[in-house]
Formats: C-alpha cells, structure tokens, sequence
C-alpha cells in the first residue's frame, strides 16, 4: 500500500508544525492518516541472502477498527517506509540465524520515541531511543526461535500502563526453527488496546477514545477464519496491551505448545504440552497453540472478560449500531471487540453427527425471582429434581449439572424469565448448532437459536472427557451473568459417583446486591458459611472462576498463614501432563473462564481459602472472599 504525494506533503507539514511546537495531531478522517489493518501474513522487509532489511516509521494516523464507523481515532502507528501505517505494526517473520538490518525514524516530532523488543530477545535490554525527526539503525542476529513483538512508547510508559495514542505502536515478530518450513496456513494475532480521555488543546468535548481490536479489527469486522474438517489450525497470540486477556475457544480443547513473556518463549515438549479452553495471557505475553478441527460448523473464540467482548462503553457513532442489549441481533450488535469467528466446513460429508438414544435425560429450566424495590431480579438455572420447580425459585449458581463421559444427554432447555437467552456449555465438545451463540453457532443454514420468553430448546452432547466444565448465559451478558446464570457441569468417570460432602465445587461470579447493583460472590454469596471437612481426608477442589475481573488469586492456608499443599489434577476439564500433577503450594491465579481441579488433604484444625479479585495497577484491591474449611474433631 503506496503512501502518496499528498500524503508526504501533508505528514512533511505537520512534521514543521511540531518541530515549531504548534502542532495537534493530524485530522483524523483524510485518506492518507487512516491506518490499515494488519492481518500479518505478508512480512514486511527485503530478505535475501539471510540479511533481512526493513525500515519502519513511527507515524500519527487514524484508526477505525469498526470499518464503517463514521470518525476515526487518532493514534500512533508504524508503517513500513514508503508505505501507510498499519495496525499492528509490520510483521517481522524471519528464520532463525537470520542478520537483521533495520532502521527506525521517528516522524512523531514532538516526542522522543522508546522502542522495546526490537532485537527479538538477542539481549537482556533491547530498548532504544529515538529522537523527534532521527532516524536509529539496529543490527542482530535473530539467534533464538519463537513468537515475541516489538513495541514503543512517546509517553515513555511501561507496557502495563501504555494507554494513550502510543498504545498502538506494537507489532509482531515470528523467528521460525532454522531448517524448518512453516505452516503457510500459521495465523499471528495481535491484540491492542486504547483507553484514553484527551486533556490536550482539542476543542470540546474531550476526545474520549476506547478501542480493542485483534489484528487492528473489532468485531464483526475481525477477519472470518475458513478450514475444512480434518485441518489442524496453528495459531500464535500476541498481548500488546496494558491488561490481561483470557482467550476462550468454543466447541474444541486446543493444545498450548508454546508461552513467552515477549522476550523470551518456550516451546513445549509433546509430553509438557497441555489442553485448554482458555488460556489466561498477562499484559507482553505470548502463546501459541494448535487443534484439529474435527466437526463442521461456526466457532467462536474471544477474550472472556465482558467488557472486551460486548460494545463497552456503548458507542456513539451512528453508523456502529451496537448495543449489548439488542438480543434479536446478538452475534452481530450486541459483541464487540475480541471476538473471532471460525468456519468448518464439511466438504467430503464425512461427518455424522452421534444418534444413539440418550442415556440421560435432564429439564433446564431458565428462572427469575420476582422484581423487588431496589433490587435487581437474580437469574438462573434449575434443574427439573422431581416435580417442576416453582416459577419464581433461582439457585445462584446454578443447579450442578452431573453428567458421565461417553453417555450421551438431552437437556431440554424452558425459558421461564421475562428476558430471551442461550446457553453455552463452556468447554464441552459438541455440535456446532448446541454451543449455545444465537443467530451464529450453527451448520448450513441451521443456527442456534434465540430462546424466547416462553420458549424451549433441546441440546444434545457427549462428554468425551471428564472434569469441571461451566454452563452459562451467552446472551445479555452484561444482565445475565450478572444477575446469575452460571453453574457447574460436572462430568464424571463411568462408574464414578459424585460425592458432595468430598467434591467441593468454588464458583466465583457475580450476584445482585442489596441496595442495587452486583457483588461478586462465591458459590452465590459474599460471604460463606464454613464448610466440615475431615482431617487426613483427600479431597477434590473444582475451582470455577466467571468473574467479571481478568482474573482471581487464590490461597488456601493454615490458621497460622502457611500455605498448604495440594495436587493440580486437571485444567479446564482436560487432566494436565504428569510433569505438572507434582504437589505443590496451595496458590495460584485462575483466569476468568478458566477451570481447575486440585486434590487436597485436609489438615486439623481450621484452614482459609483466600480469593482476590484481580485489580489493574494504580486501583485499589477488592476485598477478598474467605471460605474457611474447618476439620471435625
């Protein structure tokens, strides 16, 4: 993409009017300051003889990660020389050993620019500095393979605290195995983050800008990704951004082969490698993973905080349309941000979907308490024991739902509330038309639909794994997982038989408070009553963590504050690789839409579980949630 004549001009303009210090940043709108969206496939650079050159701009241009959007943001960005900015910036892919030889100016002209993660991990301190209006040149070897990204920063902030117009001045950097050929169908996300309020001499109001985007789009405008059934998809994520991210994939388990922090990445044996759902990213990560797409139809995958999938804060623009609400409409309307979307397609008719009766039969029947002064209704799931429940009765969390891996289910879904919903079976492996996203899970024409006040739903599925699973509303999500509508799905081994006075299911969710507004709780309450154990006995801790929050730490600890020990047995429903079952301290962090099971042996006396809600740095922490165990005499 050639930058025009008129574009030097005009970016050679403002550059004067900064170097007087006159400047503001360019108006946003003219087609020369709009920056593309970057789905890193094509590498930036001339490679040729093992050299590879690249020179790069750091440039003002707009942003619309919605592509019809009617105003535009106006942000920092880099472009290959010559060529308009992109976001995220260019994509550097090279492989291993390769001499890198690249220059840096930056046409910023009011600031001075700090570039990290430049040199691909080939030093401890790889930042750099260039001056307003310089140019710098780097020399370096690409010595180590794997997935890192580059970033800069004219605020001079840390990468956990860049928000401002700086904030999209990232890009990614793929160093391939010396002697290896890559998956030319290898995708490279890159997930970046705006959240600033202008205080600069922009006439009012205030430029308020937030935006979150993949690969420089936000849905529905992210990219639709297209396999056959039987293809492995590959995959590396990339966290640009300030704050963590909790990527979720619907329908499948993938397997995580690598993790880095940015700098440095480790690759995975095959027996270190681990399923997951979700997979919880800190603010420089990276991850990459892999799974085999073995049932056609309409996937989802997203980041599984609610305000980076589902348009937050509402926006103004005409053109957008969004409206987290707008449940006729929702794949389309009512989600936004981080979200992708996956399509299998079935071309050989191999597929056939499982047709054996159902072994077990279970009625869900969506519920709502009846609206009381100042308080918000709670909403959630009962499971049909004996005879139907009453009308107005809601278990936060929802009713457990207890099934056995290999027995085929039907649950017939009764929407009794005032609201429509949909329901998503977190982590189960099932038919693309169950999975629970009305309007857009789905084969053929077929799509999961929305249940209507009134209205009923039949799912089917089979657990080929068992462990700890969720259910939850994927619908409203701002109203129905707040108000409640989560639960457990437990799913046992033939012949295992669920024990609740052994298997201590923790659910951490939100609730309606007294007095208006939500409180996070565990198992449905803020605060616990004590739960008998029996000293010397092994116990199964299923942790379920569909916060609001990125994430939640949590502790279990003796009267006296010493940490206990215990066993990570699976994650997210999956048993976790024998090199990560050794007992271990009692504490760690769950991202939210994550799932643990831990095997613990209670001691005498009193022990606390401690969970803490994550807080972003500079806020204050929340209080914790306690739950204290305590052993029978």
């Amino acid at each position: 993409m050639s930058i025009s004549a008129v574009a030097v001009a005009a970016l050679a303009a403002f550059a004067t009017s900064c170097a007087r210090g006159t400047a503001v940043p360019p108006t946003v709108g003219s087609s020369f300051t709009i920056a593309a969206p970057n789905d890193n496939r094509v590498p930036a650079g001339s490679l040729r003889d093992g050299v590879l050159r690249l020179d790069l701009d750091a440039v003002w241009a707009g942003w619309r990660p919605d592509a019809d959007v009617d105003t535009a943001a106006t942000v920092q960005a880099f472009a290959e020389r010559g060529t308009l900015p992109t976001i995220p910036g260019p994509l550097v892919r090279i492989p291993e050993g390769t001499e890198v030889r690249l220059t840096v100016r930056n046409l910023i002209l009011d600031s001075t620019l700090i570039v990290h993660g430049l040199r691909a991990g080939a030093v401890a301190d790889d930042s750099f500095s260039v001056a307003p209006g310089a140019t710098r040149e780097i020399v370096f070897t690409a010595a180590n393979a794997g997935t890192f990204h580059y970033w800069g920063t004219t605020s001079h902030s840390a990468l956990n605290r860049r928000v401002g117009r700086d904030a999209l001045l990232s890009g990614a950097i793929v160093v391939d195995p010396a002697g290896t050929v890559p998956d030319p169908r290898e995708r490279v996300f890159v997930i970046t983050l705006i959240d600033y309020m202008s205080d600069t001499a922009l006439p009012p109001p205030r430029e308020a800008i937030w935006e979150i985007a993949v690969n420089g789009s936000s849905w529905p405008h992210t990219e639709r990704l297209s396999y056959a059934m039987g293809d492995t998809a590959r995959w590396r994520f990339i966290n640009a951004t300030d704050r963590p991210h909790p990527m979720h994939l619907h329908g499948f388990h993938f397997l995580v082969t690598s993790k880095g922090d940015g700098k440095a990445d480790t690759t995975y044996s095959p027996d270190t490698r681990r399923h997951a759902v979700t997979e919880f990213m800190v603010p420089g990560s990276t991850f990459s993973l892999e799974w085999i797409l073995t049932r056609p139809g309409n996937w989802l995958v997203h980041c599984h905080m609610i305000p980076h999938m589902t348009p937050y804060p509402m926006r103004p623009d005409s053109t957008r349309l969004h409206d987290v609400h707008a449940v006729e409409q929702h794949p389309t309307v009512s989600m936004a941000g981080l979200v992708l979307g996956v399509s299998v397609t079935d071309p050989r008719g191999r597929y056939a979907a499982p047709v054996a009766q159902p072994v077990a039969t279970h009625r869900l029947f969506l519920q709502e308490s009846r609206p009381q002064p100042g308080i918000v209704p709670r909403k959630g799931f009962v499971l049909q024991r004996e005879a139907e429940p009453a009308l107005d009765s809601v278990e936060v969390p929802g009713s457990p739902l207890v099934v056995v891996r290999g027995q085929r289910n039907s649950i017939t879904i009764v929407n009794r509330m005032r609201t429509a919903s949909s329901v998503h079976w977190h982590g189960m492996e099932l038919e693309s038309l169950f999975d629970g996203v009305a309007g857009f899970s789905g084969v053929g024409s077929a799509r999961a639909p929305l249940i209507a006040p009134g209205d009923s739903f039949t799912v089917w599925f089979t657990p080929p794994r068992a462990g700890t699973y969720i259910y939850h509303s994927h619908m409203d999500e701002e109203d129905q997982l707040f108000s409640g509508m989560y639960a457990p799905l437990l799913v046992l081994e033939p012949g295992e038989r669920h024990d609740p006075s052994t298997d201590l299911t923790m659910v951490v969710g939100m609730v309606p408070a007294i007095g208006g507004g939500f409180a996070y709780a565990l198992n449905g309450t803020v605060s616990p009553n004590p739960i008998r154990v029996q000293a010397g006995k092994t116990y199964r801790l299923r942790l379920i963590n569909i916060l609001f929050a990125p994430a939640i730490t949590v502790e279990l600890s003796a009267a006296d504050s010493a940490v206990q020990r215990w066993r990570l047995i699976s994650k997210d429903g999956a048993t976790v690789p024998e090199a990560f079952t050794a007992v271990r301290p009692a504490r760690m962090r769950i991202g939210v839409g994550e799932t643990y099971d831990l095997r613990w042996v209670a001691p005498a006396g009193e022990s606390l579980l401690k969970i803490q809600p994550g807080a972003r740095p500079g806020e204050a922490p929340l209080p914790p949630l306690l739950q204290k165990l305590i052993s029978r005499p």
